[in-house]
Parts: C-alpha cells; sequence; structure tokens
C-alpha cells in the first residue's frame, strides 16, 4: 500500500496483539492456534481442523473452559428460554453445557465457515452465521439475554474491541459471560475496557476469576461474568 492509498476494510486484521515471541500452549495444535497472524491464517487454520477440532481439544487437550464458563453464567442465567448468542462458537463445544440443563434458544456466530458446517450438523442452535466479530455484528440492539463465549478472546483471534458490540446486542440486565487468556488481560486492554465500561454504567461485574482452560492445567484465563446495566 502507498501512503496515499486508504486501507481496505476488508482487510481488517483480527489480531490486534502483536507478540514479541511465540506463544504457546498446552499442545502443538493449540500453540499454532495461538500464534495466527492475521484473518485469513485464521480461517485457514480453522478449515484445516474443523472436522478433528472436537478430538483435537476434547478428546487429547481435556478442554474445559467451555462447560465452566457455561456453569459460571447459569449460575447467574436461570431463564432456559433466554435467547444466549455464542460468540466465536465454532464447532459448538461451549453450548453443550446449557443444552443438558436445557437451554434451547441458542445462536452461534464464527469466521470459520467450516467450523459453522461442523456445528450445524449438531443440530445445536437456533440460527448460525458465518461473520467476522472484528466488524459490526449483525443483530439488533438489546436482541440476546446472554452472550457466552470461550476461547475467543485470546492469543492470535480477538482483542476487546468487540465488547462495545456486545454491549449493544444484549437486553437490558443481559449477561456476557466470556474467558479472557491471563497474558492479555493487561497487555492489549481488556482490563481497561472492561473498566470503562464499568465506569460508563454499562456493565456491572458478577464474577472475575482465575480458572484453567484444562483438565489438570494451571489457570490460564480470566473467567468473566458482566451483566448489562
Amino acid at each position: 500500500m502507498t501512503k496515499n492509498e486508504s486501507p481496505d476494510p476488508n482487510e481488517i486484521q483480527a489480531v490486534t496483539e502483536k507478540p514479541a515471541k511465540m506463544a504457546t500452549g498446552p499442545g502443538e495444535f493449540v500453540t499454532e492456534a495461538y500464534n495466527l497472524e492475521n484473518r485469513e491464517s485464521m480461517k485457514l487454520f480453522y478449515a484445516k481442523w474443523a472436522q478433528e477440532y472436537d478430538q483435537q481439544m476434547v478428546g487429547e487437550l481435556n478442554y474445559a473452559s467451555p462447560g465452566l464458563i457455561a456453569a459460571k453464567m447459569m449460575a447467574h442465567l436461570d431463564d432456559r428460554d433466554a435467547k444466549i448468542l455464542d460468540l466465536g462458537c465454532g464447532t459448538g463445544l461451549t453450548v453443550y453445557a446449557l443444552i443438558e440443563q436445557g437451554y434451547t434458544n441458542l445462536y452461534g456466530i464464527d469466521l470459520s465457515r467450516e467450523m459453522v458446517a461442523v456445528a450445524n450438523r449438531k443440530g445445536l442452535y437456533k440460527g448460525l452465521k458465518v461473520g467476522d466479530i472484528n466488524l459490526p455484528l449483525d443483530y439488533e440492539s438489546d436482541s440476546f439475554d446472554g452472550v457466552i463465549s470461550s476461547g475467543t478472546f485470546t492469543h492470535g483471534h480477538v482483542g476487546p474491541e468487540p465488547l462495545n458490540e456486545i454491549c449493544r446486542i444484549l437486553k437490558p440486565a443481559g449477561i456476557i459471560a466470556c474467558t479472557v487468556h491471563k497474558d492479555l488481560w493487561e497487555s492489549i486492554g481488556f482490563a481497561d475496557m472492561f473498566e470503562q465500561l464499568e465506569n460508563q454504567s454499562i456493565l456491572r461485574c458478577l464474577s472475575l476469576e482465575m480458572d484453567h482452560y484444562y483438565e489438570g492445567n494451571q489457570p490460564e484465563g480470566w473467567f468473566c461474568i458482566y451483566r448489562k446495566v
């Protein structure tokens, strides 16, 4: 691009973080995911692994984060008819615990068409979309009772910018439940963004705890539960 050219909005990168060194995960699969450089590399990675993602994450790495964040959400959102959006839904791992407890009004959005196709075959959601959550979300304001996300706010994926859009689409008193990798909490502005939203009386913190993403591992991230004011 020359200095007089305007950036193409379709080339907005998904990664705001520019790590000084390679981020490492509990295995080669997660390490590769943590070091994705932009939206296109993310699409290629998840297209390659969509069919084996569940086996990689659950079967081999004992991925516990989806069930944990779902349990923490349910502690503050007990209406089984609540309309819930799974942000960065992938193959649908995060909503299993919700479905087991009788939640059925579930929607999902993810950047990867291949991951969404896997989720669609499972019949977990009332509605699914392929979309970039770094861009304005194609949902009406005040339309969801809850937004849940596991593993999306992490290395190589998404920064804190979508939080404003999440607040827009949440109904008053709606719940956001998400994980944020501990390495990024302060370094790319999650702590500041949540504090700003609280200071503006947009969100109120209900629970903020460190917990593990994978069974048997040390705590890897913050599990965040906020209510829209």
